[in-house]
């Protein structure tokens, strides 16, 4: 009897077969679902075109999730494949948006904040966001916010609510702002990595953390004072809105540790002594309350209500067509050559759009709103160019300053006819740099080496493997001071100041909105709604209306935004372990790098706000 010579496949193999069966079964019943989940989200837009129903004497429910963006963020394949976190954002236009609306309309009861979700605003998005709040209390109606915790950003928009509701198990007490840095001159050292650096100004920053190991003086300075102007507005805010005596905040974090000993270390019931909750109440206390002012959903056994994204699509119709538009045109992220997605700032892409405008016979003013600190010197000065031929056309352009638009960001702006900034707009930054690492030394530990031949001293004057040549250093180093001054003329040109007064405010040092309106480098303090106005007597006109020009989407991104809207909470957020936010950090930090490709190495980074963005 003969024997197979065929061995039975170990218990090992075995298991390996069965864990890659496992992995191809979940993909499977994963993107099956997802794929059910978008079917299910186009068909309800298909055959649900009136919207969700307003419920009469219901609650207006304002529960942002995520951070406060300007723009949404561009979502692509590569990322969804790549299991990476899709970003979680809310445009300020929806929050402030929802509560115009809903403050003359009758349906409407009250409004619920509930800011359980809500990660992080800027402080100048954050005071939009309250200026709304308030300009709908107007009406008389109610606004109460509720959360189990309430984040910084969130205890801003809670002070302004005529009630404010807490967790006994939570919290309401704001830290304060700090701006930290990673820094890794002593790594790149330590890999021989040489970092080529030309800059000009002091207090331009954002190459040093890849050449230092700690914050610069100069740097601290700039960033103490607008920290300084960022938590005295914050503080003022609520201590305001909340009848608390002036610096109440600020001296109760100074004595935090007696001050929490005093209630027995309960962060709740500090909350509520100091003033910065009304009530202590549990989820079914809060659930009931409401249910008292607005009635209960039969269905859901809670409140009646509306989420504010629902409210939207049901509420907000079409404007009425008007004789004359005002272009208000979106500039988010980083400033690079040719083409970008939303939320970042591609000089093609931004070009498109103003022509897109300029073209259009029924404009007659463009609004640019600038949240960017900055980027390719080459990409700024295009979209400037393109501004500045805008304005020769006869459309005079208005800049609106977000929560920065510094460096590239106020380049882009420098020309405008009027700019206007919050008063804790982050700007200025009038300063230049060069950033090439080279690898030659780190390659030659390992016996790599480059050589051949040119034909000028430039040729090849630059390169990963070999180097920068003491040629080509000077090249760019002229290149970079030859656009610190184009830098200082267009800035002086636009805001009818001499070359030397720009000069002292420059050098790459940052400043508030209103110490810049201060210097001469603002017009006016004020938000969107006042610059589109502003914008609208420059081109003299009274029957207008904001015209929103926004770049094309495409197939794709389109159907994967489908995708996310009917798949949240269908893949829940895990918070970020330690090693997640440290190894994030630094990655965020180092992808920095991948948005240097100014065809000349120049760029007008304000490093500040690559921090915040």
């Amino acid at each position: 009897m003969r024997t197979s010579s065929r061995k039975k496949p170990g218990l090992f193999r075995r298991f390996f077969r069965l864990l890659w069966r496992s992995i191809k079964v979940f993909n499977t019943l994963v993107f099956s679902l997802i794929f059910l989940s978008l079917l299910a989200g186009i068909l309800f837009l298909v055959f649900n075109q009136q919207g969700p129903a307003i419920p009469s004497g219901a609650a207006l429910v304002l529960n942002p999730t995520g951070s406060l963006v300007e723009q949404e963020s561009f979502v692509g394949t590569a990322s969804l494949l790549q299991g990476d976190d899709l970003p979680r954002e809310v445009l300020v236009n929806d929050i402030t948006d929802a509560l115009a609306l809903a403050k003359d309309d009758d349906r409407i009861a009250l409004v619920v904040l509930e800011l359980d979700k809500l990660q992080r605003g800027l402080l100048p998005k954050l005071e939009r966001v309250a200026r709304a709040i308030v300009e709908f209390k107007t009406s008389g109606k109610q606004v109460i916010a509720v959360s189990d915790n309430y984040s910084q950003s969130a205890l801003y928009l809670a002070a302004q609510a005529d009630e404010v509701l807490l967790n006994p198990e939570g919290m309401a007490i704001p830290e304060g702002f700090a701006m930290y840095n990673p820094y890794f001159k002593s790594l790149l050292d330590k890999h021989d990595v040489t970092v080529n650096l030309f800059k000009v100004g002091k207090y331009k920053s954002a190459a040093d953390p890849f050449t230092r190991d700690s914050i610069s003086p100069e740097d601290r300075e700039a960033r103490t004072l607008i920290l300084d102007a960022w938590w005295t507005s914050y503080t003022a805010t609520i201590e305001t809105a909340r009848g608390m005596s002036a610096g109440s905040i600020d001296e109760m974090l100074q004595n935090a540790p007696e001050q929490l000993q005093l209630v027995d270390g309960n962060i709740a019931q500090l909350s509520l002594q100091k003033g910065l909750v009304d009530r202590l109440v549990t989820a079914s206390e809060r659930r009931r309350y409401l249910i008292e002012l607005v009635g209960e959903d039969t269905d859901t056994k809670n409140y009646r209500g509306i989420s504010y994204k629902k409210y939207l699509y049901a509420a907000r119709l079409p404007e009425k067509p008007k004789p004359n538009k005002v272009a208000v045109i979106t500039a988010v992220g980083n400033i690079l050559d040719g083409d970008a997605p939303t939320g970042e700032i591609g000089s093609r892409s931004l070009t498109k759009l103003i022509r897109k405008a300029t073209s259009n016979d029924t404009v007659a003013a463009i609004v640019l709103r600038i949240d960017s600190g900055g980027g390719s010197k080459t990409a700024s000065e295009v979209i400037r160019s393109e501004l500045a031929a805008a304005q020769a056309s006869g459309i005079p352009v208005v800049a609106s300053m977000g929560s920065f638009a510094a460096s590239g960001g106020y380049w882009i702006a420098a020309s405008s006819d009027q700019i206007w900034a919050s008063p804790t707009t982050i700007t200025g930054s009038i300063g230049i740099f060069g950033l090439i690492p080279t690898f030659e030394k780190t390659l030659a530990r390992y016996g790599i080496y480059s050589d051949g031949v040119t034909t000028t001293p430039i040729a090849g004057g630059a390169s990963v493997m070999r180097g920068i040549t003491p040629v080509y250093g000077e090249v760019l180093q002229t290149i970079i001071e030859a656009g610190y001054q184009q830098f200082l003329s267009t800035v002086a040109d636009g805001r009818d100041m001499t070359v030397e007064s720009v000069h002292e405010i420059a050098q790459g040092r940052i400043w508030t909105g209103e110490k810049a309106q201060e210097l001469g480098l603002v017009d006016k303090l004020g938000d969107l709604d006042q610059a589109i106005s502003a914008a609208a007597q420059l081109a003299n006109i009274e029957n207008y209306s904001a015209w929103h020009v926004k770049p094309e989407r495409s197939a794709e991104e389109t159907i994967l935004r489908a995708l996310m809207k009917s798949t949240v909470g269908l893949l829940p957020k895990t918070a970020a372990t330690p090693i997640a936010q440290v190894t994030g950090m630094i990655k965020n930090k180092l992808g920095f790098l991948n948005h240097l490709n100014d065809p000349n190495h120049a760029y007008v980074i304000c490093g500040e706000c690559i921090e915040l963005q």
